[in-house]
This record gives structure tokens, C-alpha cells and sequence, in this order.
């Protein structure tokens, strides 16, 4: 909070939580806007916690600011008691039941293995948290209007397009119409969240800047199990040394690519790439790439090895489609940011890998 606090806030905060006895969240969520219209200007977040012995919720609501957080709540005497709070319920640890064996929380997170592996999956969690942290502590209902513009948007996008494909997907999902309106919401709140993000650094002056960045680059891409046919491929390519087995000493990449299909030992894809994906594939050598390049050979996620050769480079203009990656490269930096400054903190999993997986977050 600032030095001056407005007249009237904390005690109509306090008479606000006072009122939340006994009301779920989604109700709760309802009546926020209402004490947000009352103090305008002032950010406001609300959190809550079930009390899974009683099944109740406690609520705390923050009052974030430069300075730091006022965190307010209120208890009301037939409360859980301090050192039962968090406790839990047996049934609440399962997760399912097969043939009638349990499956536990623990052993369907020891199942998550695969995400100290995958940094973008980490990623893509941390991110989630970023965005809703910043989306809770603003105003986010919809009109009516804009909620079905959202939700044929929605629709739209997955292929809806009956009521009847929209119940089957709702029901495969176990998702109610009234959670069905809350993604769609939450989808529309983002795309809000973006569209802010991008405005504070017009796309015209970031591509301007960094135009280099969104060249599209058409690629000879082959991928290789055999790490040392991976090695002489490249260095035949790049610097015309001892062609391997079976390859012309006079093919040019094409013809090259061709012969290894069909030899078998390598599959092929020509394909039009940006450059700052095959930045993020290739690294460093990519971002300076021109016709003619050799990039790799660089280890796949899935063990193998995969060789570049850049056939052509078409310089990037600001068309649709190049707009719509620069908005998402804006938004992708603003949260890169946040990243680097966030407070993260892993539940499961040994400190080494905590530790690697973090840092590699805010790096």
C-alpha cells in the first residue's frame, strides 16, 4: 500500500470478508468487483484455502503495491483450530482407483519425471502461475456480449461447431457449463493480458529493432540415429571434406538428403523454419545463418541427431502473420521477465534438480 492508505478501505475490506462467511469461491468472485468499484485504483487479489476437515474456506485478501502486501483476513470463531489447518482427508490423497488398487497423489507426481527433462513444461507451469497472479488482482468479469463472443471463439478454435459436439467435448472433460464459461473467461482475460503487454511496446518499433529475428528460412533438415553419420554429413556439407559411404562426392544437399532416405539412414524434411526457432534449435550459428549454411549436428529431445542446410533466406516483412509472431515474442520477453524475478518453489523432486530446472528458468 502507499503511505496514505484511502479513507474507508480497510474497514470496508474487513466487513467485505466478514460477509464471505460461508459463501464459496465462485460466489466470492462474484461480489469482489463490487468492493473494487468502492475503491478504484486500489489492486486487490483474493486467495482462499478448504478446509478439507469441515469443508469451509478461509479467505485473505492482498493489497499489493510497490512498498509490499497487506494481507487481510477475518476468522470466525468456529474456525478449524491453527494446527489442524491444511489437514486432509485420506480420500483426498487419491488420485484413482484400478481394479481396486489405489493410486496416491505421491505416485502420480513420482510419475512427472519427465518435467526435469522438459524444461518448456516447467516453463509452461511457471508461466500459468505468472499470469494468473497478475490476473487476480484485476477486474475480469465479461458483458454478456463478450462472453459469447469469447465462447464461439472458443468454439471455433477446437472445432465445436454443434451444440451437440460442445456437450460431447464438455462431457468427455467432466466440465459443467457453468466451468466451460470460467476457461472461457480465463482464455479472454489473457488474451486482455496480451493485448496490454503488447501496447506498452508497439510491434511497428520491436520489429523494426529486430527485424533479422522473423526471416524465414527454407531448410534441408535431416535427422540421423547414428551420431558419427550426423558428424560426416555436416562436414561433407560445410566443408566439402570426405563424402561418407555412399554419397556422391559431386550431390549437392538435395540430392544428399535424397540419397540418405533412401538408404535408410536418415529421415528428411525441407521446410520453411523462422529463424528464431531454429535460434532456439541450433543456437547461436542460426541467428546469423545465410543460404548455404551448415547448422549442427545438435542432439534431439527424442536422441537423435539433426543436420540443417539452409537452401534460401527470405527477409521478413511485417505481413499477419509475421504481426502475430512479434506479439507473441513481446509477450513470450515480458514473461521471460517475470520469470527471472519470481519466487518458485517445488513440491516434489530433489534439490539438484529444483536447482538445475530454476535456474534454467531465469536464465
Amino acid at each position: 500500500m502507499s503511505e496514505t492508505v484511502p479513507p474507508g478501505l480497510l474497514d470496508d475490506a474487513l466487513e467485505w470478508l466478514r460477509g464471505l462467511d460461508g459463501v464459496p469461491p465462485e460466489r466470492a468472485r462474484e461480489w469482489l468487483p463490487e468492493l473494487r468499484e468502492r475503491h478504484p485504483g486500489v489492486r486487490m487479489r483474493l486467495l482462499w484455502q478448504r478446509e478439507a476437515a469441515v469443508d469451509e474456506y478461509h479467505y485473505d485478501l492482498l493489497l499489493p503495491s510497490s512498498e509490499g502486501t497487506v494481507s487481510l483476513a477475518f476468522a470466525p470463531d468456529r474456525v478449524i483450530p491453527w494446527p489442524l489447518r491444511g489437514g486432509q482427508r485420506s480420500g483426498e490423497q487419491l488420485v484413482l482407483r484400478v481394479n481396486g488398487v489405489d493410486i496416491t497423489m505421491g505416485q502420480a507426481v513420482s510419475a512427472l519425471d519427465v518435467l526435469w527433462e522438459d524444461a518448456d513444461l516447467a516453463r509452461r507451469l511457471v508461466n500459468a502461475a505468472l499470469v494468473d497472479q497478475v490476473l487476480a488482482t484485476r477486474q475480469t468479469d465479461l458483458s454478456t456480449d463478450r462472453l459469447q463472443q469469447a465462447m464461439d471463439a472458443f468454439r471455433r478454435a477446437r472445432g465445436l461447431l454443434t451444440a451437440e459436439a460442445t456437450r460431447r467435448w464438455m462431457a468427455e472433460r467432466g466440465v459443467s457449463h457453468a466451468r466451460l464459461e470460467e476457461i472461457v473467461a480465463g482464455e479472454a482475460a489473457v488474451a486482455d493480458l496480451r493485448r496490454e503487454v503488447v501496447e506498452e511496446q508497439p510491434v511497428e518499433d520491436f520489429f523494426a529493432a529486430r527485424r533479422e529475428e522473423f526471416d524465414r528460412l527454407r531448410v534441408v533438415r535431416l535427422r540421423y540415429a547414428d551420431p558419427g553419420r550426423a558428424d560426416a554429413v555436416a562436414a561433407f556439407l560445410r566443408d566439402g571434406s570426405a563424402p561418407p559411404d555412399g554419397v556422391d562426392k559431386d550431390a549437392d544437399p538435395v540430392a544428399l538428403a535424397t540419397g540418405e532416405v533412401l538408404a535408410g539412414v536418415a529421415t528428411c524434411r525441407m521446410e520453411a523454419n523462422g529463424r528464431g526457432d531454429l535460434t532456439a534449435l541450433f543456437g547461436a550459428p542460426a541467428a546469423e545463418a545465410r543460404a548455404g549454411a551448415v547448422l549442427g549436428p545438435v542432439r534431439l529431445p527424442d536422441g537423435g541427431f539433426c543436420v540443417a542446410y539452409v537452401l534460401v533466406v527470405e527477409p521478413a516483412v511485417l505481413d499477419g502473420v509475421t504481426r502475430g509472431l512479434v506479439e507473441r515474442r513481446i509477450f513470450d520477453e515480458w514473461l521471460e521477465e517475470h520469470r527471472r524475478h519470481a519466487h518458485v518453489e517445488w513440491f516434489w523432486g530433489s534439490k539438484a534438480r529444483t536447482d538445475e530446472i530454476t535456474a534454467e528458468l531465469r536464465s
